[in-house]
């Protein structure tokens, strides 16, 4: 089990001076990622804000939500790489077009379009808004499932950590989000086949990740956010060799979404007609309706058949 990522929830208008002393208590965990996520900020503070926490180091920062529409995102995206979310289908295919027309589409990666609502404190970017200061954490464990008792094992070391790095520097533990989510071979499609012998794309799919969300569900730890399967394509080589070998695309991904917080995230799509993009999008928003969950959406509008991810290499397109 590794620590993927330690958050420090924050206001927009907190002594700053908390973020130094995280910085360095953060890193004693070795995790994959150490993130600043700010509550949504008003526009005439975000700027100032993002300077702020660029300022001490901090690399990835959560602060644009609720108030900003498709070009004031971008403006945010584009001078500083921080992490955003949208809540309109309309404003996101604005957003979406406004990176494919500019040839920026590797700044999707930044946004999530958030549909049914909002999950709150997660240690997940894009998708989450923070609403109270503390500490949140979240784990890559997919190698550490063997059965489906390791799910709390895995998430109970990860609450220790996170207990302790919050008690160090003096704040709240808000808990540990336990969604499975994979890093290249540490794989999500990987783990649902040892577990349930299913290879994502076959019968019986469906099935696996809810009985993985339902451990997760049942773990005896303090939990925030998500907490489901996450299957971000371009994260999970497993998940690449599927699509590549047709055994899943566009329309099982969102199928998957009626049992997983993200069943369509950093996914490379090719996109030959925007309306049809945007009706995908409305399926998406009916299916967090009728699930009464939310579910965060990233798209890559692309031309090719293969699209390079920074950090996660080459990731083939799904075909609209």
């Amino acid at each position: 089990m590794h620590v993927r990522s330690i958050t420090l929830h924050i206001m927009w208008n907190d002594d700053f001076s908390l973020v130094d002393k995280f910085l360095e208590v953060a890193e004693t965990a070795s995790p994959l990622t150490v993130r600043v996520s700010v509550a949504p900020t008003p526009p005439s503070k975000a700027e100032g804000v993002v300077k702020l926490l660029k300022d001490r180091g901090v690399k990835y920062i959560s602060a644009i939500h609720i108030y900003y529409n498709a070009e004031e995102v971008y403006h945010y995206v584009s001078q500083y790489n921080i992490f955003a979310t949208i809540s309109d289908v309309v404003e996101y295919v604005k957003f979406l077009k406004i990176l494919y027309t500019r040839g920026e589409v590797h700044l999707s990666r930044y946004v999530s379009l958030v549909l049914g609502g909002a999950v709150y404190n997660s240690p997940y970017f894009p998708a989450s808004i923070t609403t109270k200061k503390g500490i949140s954490i979240s784990l890559l464990y997919p190698n550490d499932l063997n059965n489906i008792d390791d799910v709390e094992r895995a998430l109970k070391k990860g609450e220790e950590i996170g207990r302790h790095i919050a008690s160090i520097i003096g704040v709240e533990f808000l808990g540990v989000d336990g969604s499975l989510s994979p890093w290249g071979e540490e794989s999500v499609a990987k783990a649902v086949e040892r577990l349930f012998g299913v290879r994502l794309g076959e019968p019986g799919s469906h099935y696996a990740i809810r009985k993985l969300n339902n451990a997760i569900e049942e773990a005896r730890v303090k939990k925030v956010g998500f907490n489901e399967v996450m299957l971000p394509l371009a994260e999970d080589e497993e998940l690449k060799r599927l699509v590549k070998n047709g055994a899943l695309n566009l329309d099982k991904f969102i199928s998957y979404t009626s049992v997983c917080i993200p069943g369509l995230d950093m996914a490379p799509i090719r996109i030959k007609d925007w309306e049809l993009l945007k009706r995908a999008l409305y399926d998406l928003a009916a299916i967090a309706e009728t699930k009464g969950r939310p579910i965060g959406v990233r798209i890559f509008p692309v031309d090719a058949e293969e699209y390079y991810i920074e950090g996660f290499g080459p990731t083939p397109a799904l075909l609209l």
